[in-house]
């Protein structure tokens, strides 16, 4: 982990890689969702590989190449027959942010494709997903749903973020959208701001647990002007301290990071920010990162909230979403009853948990 932290920093001294060491380093790499990146970095080092580490660093670089241009050609037209049915389209992530971070899409790994339509075009972004092939692959949620073709996952969202969990002002994130081209397919981008908020809270849902999403972080920290950052625009206090543990994070790994934009933080408030980030830090040094589930995910979001009438509100938050978002095990759980309905799946809502609270743990022989 050290070496991959020291090679991600640029302060990894010039030496020869044993077999053994080099699969390792490669091994953590692939943890953290950072292999193509750092391979890219080893190849710019001045390095005698062995013929078996080259060959492993070219079966990489060949591997990505591939698998950029497979995800590059399907978003350029995705967003090319998006524009032609004239829906505005902002690309999250994937190949549009890495070219703009990494210098080139095959050096950030990509899984799916993200797409943010208004919530207005969201009934006609989904006809035209159908026309062209994809198809829904779970329920919509409060903020986006999962598609695929043949393999290929898509996102489209409607929101960066469940609006019961934390009130991104989607709306006016489209009136400070910026037009732009991916490979000559229009689209529209996020604000800087707006970009660095929507990477922050991605970091913080998934509890900064891999360090691809500090990566994405440092890379957006560094390559926006310090002008154009500015925490306090989306009116919530709770997005200064997402905005701040975000950068806090990224300067755990790029500790030359530009100082962070000031922000309404308290000097308690940023001192216990602080001490977060260290332990996120510290256990994402020391151990693989444990699966997220709903309720550590919103653990955390309580855990970030200022004491106080803030962190109440979010308790009441929590239970509110306890009580009424439906996710898809409460469909199957009524779908034994033969109950299909909205209402019908959410009045047995409150019966599943009980039941799931009230199941004796199993034994560990």
């Amino acid at each position: 982990m050290q070496s991959l932290l020291d090679l991600l920093r640029g302060r990894l001294e010039l030496q020869n890689f044993s077999d053994a060491d080099f699969a390792a380093l490669l091994e953590i790499a692939e943890q953290e969702n950072v292999v193509p990146w750092t391979a890219h970095l080893l190849c710019q080092l001045d390095i005698d590989f062995s013929p078996a580490q080259r060959k492993q660093l070219d079966e990489i670089d060949r591997e990505a190449q591939l698998t950029s241009f497979v995800w590059t050609e399907t978003l350029k037209n995705t967003l090319i027959a998006f524009h032609r049915a004239q829906i505005p389209v902002i690309a999250l992530k994937g190949p549009c942010l890495a070219e703009r971070l990494y210098g080139d899409a095959a050096f950030r790994t990509c899984y799916d494709l993200d797409l943010l339509v208004r919530g207005s075009d969201l009934a006609r972004a989904e006809d035209l997903l159908t026309k062209l092939g994809f198809s829904p692959n779970a329920r919509a949620d409060d903020y986006h749903r999962p598609w695929s073709r043949q393999g290929t996952n898509l996102e489209l969202h409607h929101n960066v973020e469940n609006p019961n969990a934390f009130e991104f002002d989607v709306d006016a994130a489209w009136t400070r959208a910026i037009p732009a081209e991916f490979h000559q397919a229009p689209l529209w981008l996020l604000s800087p701001s707006d970009e660095l908020m929507y990477l922050c809270l991605h970091g913080v849902r998934h509890r900064f647990e891999r360090i691809c999403l500090i990566l994405d972080l440092a890379l957006a920290f560094r390559r926006t002007p310090l002008s154009a950052l500015g925490a306090g625009e989306w009116g919530n206090p709770v997005f200064d301290n997402v905005f701040t543990l975000g950068w806090m994070m990224a300067a755990h790994l790029d500790p030359e990071l530009p100082p962070a934009p000031a922000t309404r933080l308290t000097a308690t408030d940023h001192s216990r920010l602080e001490k977060l980030a260290g332990r996120l830090w510290q256990e994402l040094m020391l151990a693989p990162p444990p699966t997220l589930d709903w309720v550590a995910q919103h653990r955390f979001y309580l855990e970030l909230e200022n004491p106080g009438w803030n962190r109440l509100r979010r308790r009441m938050r929590h239970q509110r979403i306890l009580a009424t978002r439906l996710i898809e095990d409460d469909f199957v759980f009524a779908g034994r009853l033969h109950l299909h309905r909205n209402w019908q799946v959410r009045l047995l809502r409150p019966v599943r948990l009980l039941i799931k609270t009230l199941r004796p743990a199993p034994r560990i022989l």
